[in-house]
């Protein structure tokens, strides 16, 4: 049986410090400052009566074990006396200086040829310069005409290769069509129009063409010479601007929460828009006007495309075109996730932009639920779907059905065209009227689908076409129709296909 060790010292400390706890109660302010500095003083003295206990059986603390000179982990140790101990400078004395390079060395057979910078300036200046040609001739190596580096005027005389923008929205316009559109139509705000002058520069008519409209409309002209076209390359970022480079305003673009109710009076022939939030330099840009007119009444009531989420600038562009070729009144564009009206979708649009009528949609569901109220139907185009599908509902129809039934005889129309691909969401297909597609002539085939700009050409033309074809035929082509009618144009086919 072992027996622990009491300090009586210790001991009368702490009753001294606890005390009887009735007493504790009635203690003041300065009777309980007392008792804690007894019970820190009671606490040094447990830690050197715990001290005091391990040196008398051996053990010692970490500080003691490192300080002592005999431990072999402590001072003793061979990582201490290294860094700070008596190997200290033998070990340094060992340890090598990095090795350094030697310096170049000139062979003693080559001349030494002085530096230009400690030739007197007079003497460099008045050295004549070796030309192109004469150095040429000396190596004999290059067989070839070489243009000799213009002089020092010449190349002060260049223009400088900075951007010089009039305004911070100012865009550059590339192209003979588009320049020549944006001319014509006067949408934008035009401030400069470069023309490449170079030798190799072919007159045309559409050139004095532009040229007239340019002046007719006020825009500073600046002839761009050869040597300058790295600066028209740079404003159509290496693209082909066939010596045509236009600095212009953007294109207006209103944003526009639905369609609204029709104009169809003989001086006013178009619709009304409900307008979305603008800000005051999109204001100034494209102005408040809540009517869009129609270019042409070819159909009897007004046709707008909707495009949702059209990222290829070239289909963007294909289908802009396409819908100015074919009469289309205006084209919606979503702000999410749509190609924006780039240089390229205005090269690829060949000068459709700055005809047809643009604005933007915030949201397309919202937009086709508000525009439905006005009286517009809207047709989502989707891949032809299975027979089963279609004979449970009556929402899928096909080109056929809207060449026979003329839609835009009757009421205003929508066309809303998807992503190249995943289409259009559920909630837009939920929110249409009608779900359109372009029927298969080929199951088997491995193509299963068509270009978004490929099937919008097709589906506009099946809205605006004449109801009979034939009725625009020569009489020998209808004769002949009509002794072949199996060959008439495949719609029975395409009625049993869908």
């Amino acid at each position: 049986m072992s027996y622990k060790r009491v300090d009586p010292q210790a001991s009368l400390l702490s009753t001294a410090a606890y005390g009887d706890p009735r007493e504790s109660n009635s203690a003041t302010g300065l009777e309980i400052e007392t008792l804690h500095s007894m019970q820190k003083l009671r606490k040094k003295l447990d830690r050197k009566a715990f001290e005091d206990e391990e040196e008398e059986s051996g053990k010692q603390t970490r500080r003691k074990r490192f300080l002592n000179p005999d431990f072999e982990y402590g001072k003793k140790s061979l990582v201490y006396q290294l860094k700070h101990g008596a190997l200290k400078d033998q070990a340094a004395a060992l340890v090598q200086e990095p090795v350094r390079p030697l310096p170049f060395q000139r062979l003693e057979s080559s001349p030494r040829r002085r530096t230009e910078s400690s030739r007197p300036i007079t003497e460099r200046s008045e050295r004549p310069r070796p030309s192109v040609r004469s150095q040429v001739d000396r190596t004999g190596d290059f067989h070839g005409e070489v243009e000799s580096p213009l002089p020092r005027e010449r190349r002060n005389q260049m223009m400088s290769m900075n951007i010089k923008y009039t305004t911070a929205a100012s865009q550059f316009l590339y192209g003979k069509s588009v320049v020549k559109a944006a001319l014509e139509q006067g949408r934008r705000k035009l401030y400069k129009l470069f023309i490449y002058g170079g030798e190799n520069r072919k007159d045309s008519k559409d050139n004095a063409i532009i040229t007239r409209l340019a002046e007719r409309r006020g825009v500073p002209v600046t002839i761009i010479p050869n040597e300058d076209q790295r600066l028209m390359d740079k404003m159509s970022m290496g693209r082909p601007h066939n010596g045509f480079v236009l600095e212009t305003s953007p294109l207006p673009r209103l944003p526009v929460k639905s369609l609204s109710k029709l104009e169809e009076t003989p001086g006013k022939l178009g619709f009304h828009v409900e307008l979305d939030y603008q800000s005051k330099e999109e204001e100034a840009i494209n102005g408040q006007d809540t009517f869009i007119p129609r270019k042409n009444d070819n159909a009897p009531k007004p046709f707008v495309l909707l495009l949702n989420e059209i990222l290829d600038p070239g289909n963007l562009g294909g289908i802009l075109r396409t819908a100015s070729y074919l009469g289309v009144d205006a084209v919606g564009i979503t702000n999410r996730s749509s190609s924006t009206l780039t240089p390229v979708v205005l090269k690829s649009a060949a000068g459709a932009v700055e005809e047809i009528t643009i604005f933007s949609v915030d949201s397309p569901v919202s937009f086709i639920e508000e525009s439905k109220k006005a009286g517009w139907k809207t047709y989502a185009a989707v891949a032809p779907p299975d027979p089963k599908l279609m004979q449970r509902h009556d929402k899928f129809i096909s080109t056929a059905n809207v060449e026979a039934e003329r839609p835009l005889a009757s009421h205003p129309c929508i066309l809303v065209l998807g992503n190249e691909g995943h289409g259009l969401s559920k909630p837009i297909k939920v929110a249409a009227d009608y779900e359109l597609s372009v029927p298969y002539f080929v199951r088997n085939s491995s193509v299963d689908s068509l270009n978004v700009s490929v099937a919008a050409g097709l589906l506009c033309h099946s809205f605006v076409r004449a109801p009979s074809l034939t009725a625009s035929m020569p009489a020998k082509a209808r004769e002949e129709m009509s002794l072949h009618p199996e060959q008439e144009t495949g719609k029975d086919e395409k009625e049993t296909m869908f």
